[in-house]
């Protein structure tokens, strides 16, 4: 049976007559409509069709259709009806005339203070009925709140949503949200509750006061090593913030939930009385001042959950000539170096390599990078830059249709690092990124940290970073003349930023012999 097609404007969807594509993301696109039955105007968005035939995806898109219909809230937007026609799941909801938050603070643009602090009162009113209504929203972000015609906001884009019930508070990998504006305890895969989302509504107030991410750093894993160790920032340091903001910042950005403010809205009530706060008042603050490397904000990774891309990045897999065999290359190295479900073993059941130990080892985290020791390596497919002093376990061996080399070392904190290649093939990073994606999100405790193109060997691959059972996985596509290359680097979550920047490097050094 053929997979439905996605409607486009001019179609009729539940009821609704789809006028316009207004934005494009997480779960498929999004378009203005108008219900013919009322006559009045709404948002419709589509679900991608790749995801709506999967069975686990179509119950997770009930769950939150039924969650998010709950909350009735001014500035929460309204869910009126979710359903399915001709194969096609949708999602009716108020449909918002205006813009979103990310773009008046594009380029690094900020508000006045009087502003940020309104609209901080106004996702705080939102978060605390979501929180009331047992749910936590888990990517409190710019692009998720929109901003009205008369300035209003309402919270949209409740797919990150978890059921306080069941949040998982054993579960690990749940790296959820924007880097940008994710709490800390996420990040050490402990469970999260509602002070997650009072961490990441801070991270948002100073970055409307600020112009700023309060961690703006060089890398993923910095921004990620700031969260879990610096000082929270203060504001202040920048010209014509009040410094009683140094104060409310520090305790919403606390890097133990206990030390948080206790509900959004009683931080909205701490950034208001900060506004009206004198200088003898002001001085309290006690925030130590911190270094900030500057980044541009919007080279925030996202983080998102198993169905959802960074806005722009969630194009359908395309394919050609070797696409599949990429495909199966991507899934090969995938189950080198991570364990595969039913799925993958039945693809690979010819494949005589078997599954890695496991590379976890102490509780220490690691958060200095390792140093780059790397040596030349090539293959009749690429060069590359490898780690130097790790065992090669695999040497450009055949796979089937793919070659595969294979390094690993041990210690304090072990790792694995596989790199293999499919010549003759036309696959896009893109589509062989997907692929291999989509035999990986229905695990148990998967996360994802990041997805999406990257520059590589000259040109555009794709970048492809996840969890799951507390290991980090960091994968690089790439085919820039004809021979596919993946890369994929392996190790324990406590690791991941010990080897992060070493996996990058390799990735970053691969020469393809057609090039």
């Amino acid at each position: 049976m053929s997979a439905p097609q996605s409607p486009g404007a001019g179609d009729v969807l539940g009821g609704c007559r789809l006028e316009r594509l207004v934005a494009q993301g997480g779960m498929g696109m999004v378009y203005e409509a108008t219900h013919l039955a009322l006559g009045r105007r709404v948002a419709v968005k589509v679900i991608a069709p790749q995801l709506a035939h999967d069975p686990e995806f179509r119950e997770r898109f009930e769950r939150e259709a039924r969650l998010t219909a709950r909350l009735h809230h001014p500035h929460v937007v309204d869910v009126y009806d979710a359903g399915e026609q001709d194969g096609v799941l949708y999602l009716v909801m108020r449909f918002v005339e205006g813009t979103d938050l990310r773009t008046l603070l594009h380029g690094g643009q900020r508000l006045d203070a009087e502003r940020a602090v309104a609209l901080t009162g106004q996702v705080a009113g939102a978060l605390d009925a979501a929180h009331a209504a047992g749910l936590i929203h888990r990517d409190v972000t710019p692009s998720n709140i929109l901003i009205g015609d008369g300035g209003d906001a309402a919270l949209t884009d409740f797919g990150l949503v978890k059921h306080l019930e069941t949040a998982g508070l054993t579960r690990t990998g749940a790296w959820f949200g924007t880097l940008a504006y994710v709490a800390p305890e996420a990040l050490r895969d402990e469970g999260v509750d509602a002070r997650a989302d009072v961490y990441a509504l801070g991270c948002l107030l100073h970055r409307m006061l600020t112009g700023e991410t309060p961690y703006p750093r060089e890398s993923d894993a910095a921004v990620i090593a700031a969260h879990l160790h610096d000082a929270p920032p203060r504001p202040s340091v920048v010209a014509g913030v009040p410094s009683a903001f140094d104060g409310v910042i520090a305790r919403a950005l606390a890097k133990e939930p206990q030390d948080r403010f206790g509900s959004a809205g009683a931080l909205a009530v701490a950034a208001r009385d900060a506004l009206r706060a004198t200088p003898d008042e002001a001085a309290t603050g006690t925030a130590p001042t911190i270094r900030r490397t500057i980044v541009p904000a919007e080279a925030a990774t996202r983080i998102a959950p198993p169905h959802k891309h960074p806005a722009g990045a969630d194009a359908p897999a395309r394919t050609g000539r070797g696409g599949g065999r990429l495909a199966v290359a991507a899934a090969a190295l995938l189950l080198l170096g991570a364990g595969a479900g039913a799925a993958l073993g039945a693809a690979l059941q010819d494949d005589p390599a078997p599954a890695p130990k496991r590379v976890r080892t102490a509780t220490r985290a690691s958060n200095i990078p390792a140093p780059a020791n790397l040596t030349p390596y090539e293959t009749v497919g690429y060069r590359a830059q490898v780690p130097d002093g790790w065992e090669l376990v695999a040497d450009d061996m055949p796979r089937g249709t793919l070659h595969e080399s294979r390094w690993r070392t041990g210690g304090t904190d072990p790792a694995e690092l596989v790199i293999a290649y499919v010549e003759d093939s036309q696959a896009t990073p893109e589509g062989a990124a997907s692929r291999a994606r989509a035999q990986h999100y229905r695990a148990p405790t998967f996360s994802e940290l990041a997805f999406g193109p990257v520059g590589l060997a000259g040109g555009q691959g794709y970048r492809w970073i996840y969890g799951t059972a507390g290991d980090a996985h960091f994968n690089w596509y790439l085919n820039p003349c004809g021979i596919a290359v993946a890369v994929h680097g392996q190790t324990a979550a406590r690791s991941a930023l010990y080897w992060a920047p070493t996996f990058r490097t390799v990735a970053e050094s691969i020469q393809t012999a057609c090039e």
